[in-house]
Parts: structure tokens; sequence; C-alpha cells
């Protein structure tokens, strides 16, 4: 599948129904309510100096999923990828990090790492993580609640510009200290 990147500008409207079409099971809030949504999108949270978003765009010119950049203030921007679920499992969140990782660090210069958190149980997105080059960098015993109270782990992970570079992933050193 050949996929394409848009910037979503205005159509609040089209957002609302996307982010409500299905269920995001391992996020925090997995059916958003399209009043929070139009609350988020008058704060900037989707646009604006500090975030973008952008369409993912199949070749049939569906639109297959959504990436949020934010913190892009900031020097380590983190991200948010929604790919609705009868589009996972073919490589689409692939694709669309690799074009993430491309987009931060060619058109932002001052950035030297991208960052992204998941839960320990998503294990196809820590498989996209690992393809896309990204280094495990943490994890955080019981601090992902779902949204009947269940805690799980949370694991963060980073890419380097240097890495992105090089096209090596320089692992995070986990014995620096000896206790």
């Amino acid at each position: 599948m050949k996929l394409c990147f848009e910037e979503f500008k205005d159509d609040i409207d089209t957002l609302i129904q996307f982010l409500t079409s299905d269920t995001w099971g391992f996020l925090g809030v997995p059916n958003p309510n399209p009043e929070k949504i139009r609350e988020d999108y008058k704060n900037h949270l989707y646009t604006g100096y500090n975030s973008k978003t952008f369409w993912v765009i199949s070749d049939q010119q569906i639109k297959v999923g959504m990436i949020k950049i934010y913190d892009l203030q900031d020097s380590t921007p983190l991200f948010d990828i929604r790919i609705l679920s009868k589009y996972k499992g073919i490589g689409v969140g692939t694709i669309s990090i690799h074009w993430l990782v491309d987009y931060i660090f060619n058109n932002f210069s001052d950035k030297e790492r991208i960052e992204g958190n998941t839960r320990q149980d998503n294990y196809a997105m820590r498989c996209v993580f690992h393809k896309c080059g990204f280094a495990k960098e943490s994890h955080y015993r019981k601090a992902w609640k779902d949204k009947n109270g269940k805690l799980y782990d949370a694991v963060g992970y980073g890419i380097t510009k240097e890495d992105w570079q090089s096209g090596k992933t320089t692992p995070a050193d986990w014995k620096d200290f000896k206790y």
C-alpha cells in the first residue's frame, strides 16, 4: 500500500468523525467524545505553534490514520499515532513512523531526538518502534491506566538524529551505575 501524508488544517468535523469512528484500545481514552476533541482543537492541541497533525491517506484516497506531533517547542517532540483497526497489520504504522521521523529531522534542524511511549502490552507498536530504529529508553511500572482503572507498565522509545542518519540503533546504557 502506498501512503501519502497531508497536514490537517481546520476540518474539525472530519477529525471528530475519524476519532470517534473506531476504538483506540491502547489509549487512556479509547472512545473520545466529540466535545473533548472540539475543546482540544480550540486549545491548539492539533494545530498551532506546538503541534501539527497529519492524515495518513491510502492510495485509494482513504484516511486510514493520523499522526499528531506535539511538544514541538521542546527539544524532544512526542507523537500520537492512530491507525484505523481495519488497516492495522499491513505496514501502515511502520511506513507512517518512518515518514514522521524523516519529516521531523528534515524540517526541524533543532531536534536531536524524537520520543514515543506505549503500553507494555501493545506489541504491535513496540515492533513498529523497533523496525523504525527506535531504542527502548524507559520502562515505567504501573504507569498507564486504562478506562477501567487497570494499571499497565508503560514503555518509552526514542530515536536520535545521529542514529537516524547512520541507520543504526544505539541502545541505552542500562548498566551505567553499579549498586
